[in-house]
């Protein structure tokens, strides 16, 4: 009989931005990774090529990818990490739709996802749902990921939706799923950015309410990095922050590790009525303000059900 719960041990990574393992941050030993967008800066085939050997060589059970919908029915999405709207190259509905503001071409799709295909212990998650399986634990997770992040006007980015869109764009996670990837954060939760004023998602927020995932990872807005449980209330969008996480790896050698087990100090995390959201961003701070600054990828301890043989 497999024990009723098993701690899993999820690194969380997210806006990358050229810089792999060695280049401003280790990479920590654990059971899953997971990358929320931005892996490029101009998403080039040179770029994106440098990123997928650098997540190929890391030596995780399981890398949780999402590519985005042109790869539909195409790839097998069982291990994943996904790009975000720095990685331009790899949405096939991206162009220049302003005439200021960013103006990089994208490269041919057909030769990125021949890129990809060189790459088979990565596998890729749209938009979309799946069932990621760690058999040597007995384990099962339901993940939603979605590189998607709001439009907020006169932007020539990749992979964003107009908020007229957002309500229904979110409405396609599961209510059952149990970890959570998005590129953006949600309005309000670890959304703290220089750069983007409006922050993150409030349609997104909206749908956390329903879904109230155990674990929720995100990106995008750098300033924002950190993490907080929020647990859901009994009217519908509200929401309490019960916990805030203080870094135990700021400024010395520790990890910077969410405790999310109950044990030895840490949280314990009320599954189906309070959320941890991470906002996992490498880059410490948005382009342009200030020199280049790096944060500890945050690593995520959390007791999940086992199955029962």
């Amino acid at each position: 009989m497999a024990p009723n719960k098993q701690k899993l041990r999820v690194v969380c990574v997210s806006d990358t931005h050229n810089h792999g393992p060695g280049q401003g941050y280790t990479l920590p030993a654990g059971d899953i990774l997971i990358h929320a967008g931005d892996l490029t800066n101009q998403g080039s085939l040179n770029e994106l090529e440098k990123a997928f050997d650098w997540l190929a060589k890391a030596d995780f059970a399981c890398k949780i990818v999402v590519a985005g919908r042109q790869y539909h029915g195409e790839l097998a999405p069982s291990k994943a990490e996904f790009p975000g709207n720095h990685d331009l190259s790899l949405d096939k509905d991206y162009k220049l739709k302003h005439d200021d503001g960013w103006r990089v071409q994208a490269e041919s799709l057909e030769r990125c996802k021949a890129m990809l295909a060189t790459y088979p212990n990565i596998h890729y998650l749209e938009h979309e749902a799946s069932t990621i399986e760690l058999r040597d634990r007995d384990i099962s997770l339901n993940v939603f990921a979605s590189s998607q992040s709001p439009n907020r006007g006169h932007q020539n980015w990749a992979f964003q939706y107009p908020i007229s869109e957002a309500e229904a764009l979110w409405d396609a996670i599961p209510s059952e799923t149990d970890v959570l990837i998005t590129h953006t954060p949600p309005s309000g939760h670890c959304d703290t950015s220089t750069h983007w004023q409006a922050g993150g998602c409030a349609s997104l927020k909206q749908r956390l309410w329903h879904v109230r995932p155990a674990l929720h990872i995100c990106g995008h807005c750098h300033e924002g990095r950190g993490a907080e449980v929020a647990r859901w209330g009994e009217v519908e969008g509200e929401c309490e922050i019960v916990w805030r996480w203080e870094d135990p790896g700021q400024g010395n050698k520790k990890q910077s590790l969410l405790d999310l087990t109950g044990m030895k100090g840490g949280w314990s995390l009320e599954r189906g009525r309070e959320t941890a959201i991470v906002n996992a961003s490498i880059m410490a701070r948005s382009y342009g303000r200030g020199g280049v600054a790096f944060n500890k990828p945050i690593v995520v301890d959390i007791m999940i059900p086992a199955h029962t043989k």
